[in-house]
């Protein structure tokens, strides 16, 4: 290997400093070459971008208006079955409303053709004794009737104690007893378990003795009992019509109470039906 003199080497560092180093003429030829070449290729490959990019951005605009075709028939969709629900929801309370009063009303039949028979029972047996002569029976003295009738409630003797009970109030309904004795009609009901005739029996209180100690009573007791089926919304509306109608009423606290529980289990379909 041939090395460099000094002064060659020097002359060499000088032309590259310079920048002044110089090629031969085909050497030039073959690097212009290259990079018109390689200026092609990058063309090339600008324009296959640019196409993809477009082809791109034409899939996004497709998706995108897809998306939104979807998403309004979506909507109208769910609208759709929105109205349906309120809909159906409307028809439900609607006969759920109808059933009620339909049993309301029956009740209330079944109520004034049981206190029709008792009374003209009542006035039948009355007749006949006079008739014969003979003593008129308990049936016919409020005062033996109550005695008879708490005597049987404190025995646990329900059907009994209910029958004396009943008798004194369609016999005597002006009677100094009578609403006591159309709230302990409910009770045996109550002690019995038969919640829906004891509310029937409870609902007579507030209607006929409106003024006695007991109907605020009454209207807890059938609070209680329309719990008892679960009737959340019903045992509300009794507990309601306490604090309205007896604003005064030592059952407040224990209405306002009773209230809260019922709103906490209102979605609890172990405890309210309704």
């Amino acid at each position: 290997m041939k090395i460099l003199s000094a002064t060659a080497l020097a002359a060499l560092a000088a032309a590259l400093l310079s920048g002044c180093l110089v090629t031969t003429r085909g050497e030039g030829k073959a690097l212009r070459r290259d990079v018109t070449a390689l200026d092609q290729r990058v063309a090339a490959k600008e324009d296959d971008i640019t196409s993809k990019v477009e082809e791109l951005q034409r899939v996004l605009e497709e998706a995108t208006k897809v998306l939104k075709r979807n998403s309004a028939d979506l909507g109208a969709d769910v609208e759709a079955l929105r109205d349906d629900i309120r809909v159906s929801t409307g028809l439900v309370s609607a006969s759920k409303n109808m059933i009620d009063e339909l049993r309301t009303e029956l009740e209330r039949f079944k109520a004034s053709n049981e206190e029709r028979l008792a009374s003209l029972e009542l006035r039948v047996q009355t007749l006949e004794t006079r008739g014969t002569g003979a003593a008129v029976p308990a049936a016919g003295n409020p005062d033996e009737l109550w005695t008879q009738a708490t005597t049987a409630f404190g025995a646990k003797r329900w059907a009994d104690a209910r029958e004396a009970f009943k008798k004194l109030t369609l016999g005597f309904p002006t009677h100094g007893r009578a609403d006591d004795a159309q709230y302990f009609r409910g009770e045996t009901h109550f002690q019995e378990q038969a919640w829906d005739a004891a509310i029937g029996e409870y609902q007579k209180v507030w209607e006929k003795f409106a003024d006695s100690d007991l109907a605020d009573d009454a209207l807890f007791r059938a609070a209680e009992a329309a719990e008892k089926l679960k009737n959340c919304t019903e045992a509300r509306a009794y507990l309601a019509a306490l604090k309205q109608k007896y604003p005064r009423s030592v059952l407040i606290k224990k209405a306002d109470t009773m209230t809260k529980a019922l709103q906490a289990a209102a979605k609890n379909k172990a405890k309210c039906s309704s």
